[in-house]
């Protein structure tokens, strides 16, 4: 595994977009076997880089090298599929909570693909699961220079600085193989989306795929890895969350389903503080959810609805409940400061 390192990141970054400028400005004037050698020269640097390969593809068509320039395009699809396949793994290891495993398969993601996002917020939350706080605390410092404005990495860096004296001992549990990302009755719950907007294409989100909570006046919002509202937790569910949360708890999410007849998410508890010992996440109904194979959850492309018919809070009359595994990517975890007053809906 390659050491994480935001600085080394960032120079990588500048070189890629500079290189990436300057190769658009030479086919922009017509200087096509120019702009094969810069592209060719990215290629050199770092072999994962798919759009050097597709530049390199556009620019062999222009001086008439058609055989050459199949290759290329070929080699940035192998590498699309590559990354797929590898993220996929990435994320059933976070919800098996094998984090040694999340950890080598979303290091060797960033070892190609240094400039993708998601492997360094997944691999964030399994170094932190670990108890790897320094090394985690990296890794969502390089997501912070791909996208300064991440809320999943600024939210997990500052849980990491806030937890980094419990989280230690939460290591041997945190760490079983055998956990199972829906094993726990009361700890964890799926629910459907409310409020969707309109202009959000739904058929974007993949099963899996980890989702961020984020804590509003009035409720609970989800957003996508971009920072994008995909819509809200249905209100009853959204305000036993938001106190739970506010009393310490953490929670992560990830999509199960995401298609016309809407959203369904899959929420857990990943930490219930001491002072909320006897308050579950997930009360009543919520037992439904250990039964919930691995398979349903697995990253077929927007199953939607096979999960629908476990749990819908929004027609609940019991007490409602809760939410980077993740994150892949890693999923994405909430906390609150304020204490529980212990008062309405959570007595």
């Amino acid at each position: 595994m390659s050491e994480v390192n935001a600085k080394e990141l960032s120079s990588i970054l500048s070189l890629r977009k500079e290189k990436s400028k300057e190769s658009d400005q030479l086919m922009h004037y017509g200087l096509f076997q120019e702009a094969v050698d810069v592209n060719v020269t990215m290629i050199d640097i770092n072999h994962g880089d798919q759009k050097a390969y597709n530049r390199l593809g556009d620019a062999l068509l222009k001086i008439g090298k058609s055989a050459e320039a199949h290759d290329a395009y070929q080699s940035s699809i192998f590498l699309e599929k590559t990354k797929k396949e590898n993220t996929k793994i990435a994320v059933d290891s976070a919800m098996r909570s094998d984090w040694n495993k999340a950890i080598q398969i979303n290091s060797d993601i960033i070892d190609r693909f240094p400039w993708d996002l998601e492997p360094y917020n997944r691999l964030g939350k399994a170094l932190s699961e670990k108890g790897q706080n320094k090394k985690a605390i990296q890794a969502f410092r390089c997501a912070l220079v791909i996208s300064p404005n991440s809320p999943i990495a600024k939210k997990n860096m500052k849980r990491l600085e806030k937890t980094s004296g419990f989280k230690s001992s939460m290591t041997i549990s945190a760490t079983t193989p055998e956990r199972s990302f829906i094993e726990e009755t009361g700890r964890t719950g799926v629910t459907k989306l409310v409020n969707i907007p309109r202009s959000f294409n739904v058929t974007d989100l993949i099963a899996g795929h980890s989702v961020d909570l984020i804590s509003v006046e009035r409720g609970m919002r989800i957003l996508d890895r971009k920072g994008v509202e995909i819509g809200s937790i249905e209100p009853k569910l959204a305000l036993r969350l938001k106190k739970l949360a506010e009393g310490g708890n953490t929670y992560s999410a990830n999509i199960t389903s995401a298609g016309e007849d809407g959203v369904t998410v899959i929420i857990r508890e990943t930490y219930r503080h001491p002072s909320q010992s006897n308050k579950s996440s997930f009360p009543a109904k919520s037992s439904v959810l250990v039964d919930v194979p691995m398979a349903a959850l697995g990253y077929g492309l927007n199953d939607a609805g096979k999960l629908a018919h476990l749990k819908d809070w929004s027609d609940d009359d019991t007490e409602s409940g809760d939410d980077e595994v993740f994150s892949p990517l890693i999923p994405k975890i909430l906390s609150g400061e304020s204490p529980l007053d212990g008062q309405g809906i959570l007595d």
